[in-house]
């Protein structure tokens, strides 16, 4: 079975299946591609684009940002990443601080590491000192 082409409400004509508005009329594909379109964030454009895209159907302006903790891309009008659900406000700072915590962590545990080793050492040689 051949999938339908959306057609525009206004005049009819397909869709070219990356705008959300007809080129010819201005009238939407569909309602419920007008409810998921991502505006362009450029100034001059903010045309509607279809929930997907990469890049604005008009001016190629970016859509999506990417998440600084799981690299997926979301919609840049959204809050919060939709693969791991980090806010995107704040987010190379916290990223930054949760990267320090987890390497103040490990040199936490590395000097632990190497000061058990030097009082086992330590012990030893005062261990030989004393028997002499």
């Amino acid at each position: 079975m051949e999938e339908q082409v959306p057609t525009c409400q206004g005049c009819g004509a397909p869709q070219d299946g990356n705008r959300v508005l007809c080129v010819y009329c201005g009238g939407g594909y569909s309602e419920e591609l007008l409810r998921t379109a991502i505006p362009c964030p450029a100034p001059l454009c903010r045309v509607p684009n279809r929930f997907g895209l990469h890049h604005c159907a008009r001016c190629q302006a970016w859509l999506v940002v990417a998440c600084v903790f799981c690299g997926a891309t979301s919609p840049w009008n959204t809050p919060a990443c939709l693969q791991c659900g980090e806010g995107f406000q704040g987010a190379p700072e916290r990223k930054a601080a949760r990267e320090a915590a987890a390497q103040r962590q490990e040199n936490r545990e590395t000097a632990s590491v190497v000061g058990d080793v030097a009082a086992t050492f330590l012990g030893a040689v005062v261990g030989v000192m004393l028997d002499d």
